[in-house]
């Protein structure tokens, strides 16, 4: 991503920003790092303005337990209100505005928001009406708010940057994914200097596996099976699974076993299935550059989505153990 890519939005968004005072950021379901560090950076940016800006933060699921030594919990809000709202800002994931039903919702109020703004780096999840500051370019949406932040010329500080990091190291997989461009270690070590630690973000988010959880991670590595014709590895984790091992299903950090699953060397995809309580089944997709699998296209053909890299999806139904194998009824 080009830091003067969006000038010309962010302009807009600053003018935004500075003309209204009551602000709702709505992240994804199952929120991860970037759209934490992303929505809590913005947040504190708008919150140091003057005028008695208020941010309220929502996502439908909190975070995991090892999210929650990263950011501030109590912060963030599982109850969505959208009365009184100025802006409402959707952060990583841009489609959420219509798979949780906010334009159905916004369109019945009425007092509804001024002005809808999408702050992206997933494929098509453009908002119509909306100001769109979207870029697949870019690593994370973290990355997007940094540059945002650096136009205004504001004054990171350690927490913001913290953030920040947390949300691009998340999304480039530890600084090992392509999206590991010059520019994204330039802006890690802005960050560092600015008070970051990338020590802490390895610490929670990749030495921090309980022995239960490590323990589930190996019966779903051990059934899994590889595909031979289509190079998919998939495996898969039930609810008794979760219940046996005592396991919430936040702490799995299923994203993270299928990226190791796509660590074997003769698959082109990996996939994780986990079982929720709502019969749901979520999906986790990942492959690599070399591979040329696009698990996105994947993700979108059962109406999921995410990256060329990194994507995922959700199913009704359950996890059923037949004669032939387990299968999804």
């Amino acid at each position: 991503m080009k830091p003067n890519k969006f000038n010309g939005k962010f302009k807009e968004l600053e003018s935004i920003i500075k003309k209204y005072n009551n602000f709702l950021l709505i992240i994804h379901p199952g929120p991860d790092a970037d759209a934490l560090g992303s929505s809590f950076s913005l947040q504190k940016y708008i919150e140091s303005l003057p005028d008695n800006k208020k941010v309220e933060i929502y996502s439908i699921d909190e975070p995991s337990s090892n999210l929650n030594k990263l950011f501030p919990k109590k912060l963030l809000t599982t109850s969505l209100n959208l009365q009184n709202k100025d802006v409402i800002i959707i952060l990583d994931r841009g489609d959420v505005y219509f798979k949780l039903g906010i334009n159905k919702k916004i369109s019945s109020l009425k007092n509804p928001p001024k002005k809808i703004i999408n702050i992206d780096h997933h494929r098509k999840t453009r908002i119509a009406g909306a100001l769109n500051i979207r870029t697949i370019t870019a690593s994370s949406t973290s990355e997007i708010i940094f540059r945002f932040l650096e136009y205004t010329q504001f004054a990171i500080n350690s927490s913001i940057a913290q953030f920040l990091l947390n949300g691009i190291w998340f999304d480039t997989g530890g600084f090992k994914h392509n999206s590991t461009s010059p520019e994204i270690l330039e802006i890690a070590g802005t960050l560092m200097r600015n008070g970051a630690s990338i020590y802490k973000i390895n610490k929670i988010l990749s030495s921090n596996k309980s022995l239960a959880v490590l323990k589930l991670w190996g019966v779903a590595i051990n059934r899994t099976h590889i595909n031979k014709k289509t190079g998919m590895a998939v495996s898969y984790i039930t609810k008794e699974d979760l219940k046996k091992y005592k396991v919430s299903i936040k702490d799995v950090d299923p994203a993270k076993l299928s990226e190791l699953l796509n660590t074997v060397s003769e698959t082109k995809f990996s996939l994780v299935l986990t079982e929720r309580d709502d019969n749901k089944i979520k999906a986790s997709l990942r492959s690599e550059e070399y591979k040329k699998v696009d698990v996105s296209k994947i993700a979108q053909s059962f109406k999921g989505g995410g990256h060329k890299l990194a994507s995922g999806f959700e199913i009704e139904g359950r996890l059923e153990q037949t004669k032939d194998g387990w299968v999804i009824k």
